[in-house]
């Protein structure tokens, strides 16, 4: 399976609610050392079966480690409404972050819903180790194996 690779260092865009005022606490200005996340599609055989989703964050092609990383499970609803189960994950001294959710697909999918993929998220609002490091995030997709071949994840029906 191919690697997904995005890089992206954006301006940080938080902001600050302080007595009515909103204002921006600051940004990168382009002064961020440039991190790549790398996520892999993964192919569900069993929509009950635990579920794990992970993401590798380098900088200069070496292992960040010891951050938090947001991994993102997308569902599909009605109307194509889409929505996020939201997970966070510390990277190991590979810089690998991983999340194992029981009951895989199935559970995580409300009913008249579907699983379709999933997002990891690297955004430092803090220096670490002394650098500002640039916010990152990458997708992949989730497929299910059914008997008619590989392909999107079933709806989930009332039962």
């Amino acid at each position: 399976m191919s690697t997904m690779k995005r890089r992206r260092c954006t301006g940080l865009l938080a902001l600050m609610l302080a007595g009515g005022l909103v204002g921006p606490l600051g940004g990168c200005s382009g002064g961020c050392a440039e991190t790549v996340l790398e996520v892999s599609p993964v192919e569900v055989d069993d929509v009950t079966a635990p579920l794990t989703v992970d993401a590798r964050l380098t900088r200069d092609g070496r292992p960040v480690a010891g951050v938090t990383v947001t991994l993102a499970v997308m569902v599909v609803g009605p109307n194509n409404a889409h929505s996020e189960a939201m997970f966070y994950a510390t990277t190991d001294a590979d810089g690998r972050a991983s999340v194992t959710r029981p009951g895989g697909v199935a559970r995580l999918s409300p009913t008249n819903h579907q699983v379709t993929a999933y997002s990891a998220y690297f955004q430092p609002m803090n220096k670490i180790d002394g650098a500002h490091l640039c916010w990152s995030s990458v997708s992949a997709p989730i497929t299910c194996r059914t008997s008619a071949g590989s392909g999107p994840c079933p709806v989930r029906t009332p039962t």
